[in-house]
């Protein structure tokens, strides 16, 4: 990703793999994996992740938390298949 990105088009991409984790009935999961792909650019840009959920439909939630593991697990995983978006 380049680092053009903003916190509307991480708010995006988070509500688009939300809606991916309802139909799987795995949320939480694709919310870490959201975090595991866009981890550098989260980190690079200084983004906070309670920022990104509060601009995206998940307002008031505490999907922070789940987007903060993936970002902590990105440095020893990789996604094993690409999510489609």
């Amino acid at each position: 990703m380049s680092k053009d990105i903003n916190i509307i088009d991480l708010a995006k991409k988070l509500d688009l793999f939300y809606n991916i984790g309802v139909k799987r009935r795995e949320r939480n999961a694709l919310i870490q994996c959201f975090g595991i792909k866009y981890a550098n650019d989260i980190i690079e840009c200084n983004i906070k992740p309670e920022d990104i959920v509060e601009k995206s439909s998940l307002k008031g939630t505490a999907y922070a938390t789940e987007i903060r593991k993936g970002i902590t697990l990105s440095r020893y995983v990789c996604l094993k298949e690409e999510v489609d978006l």
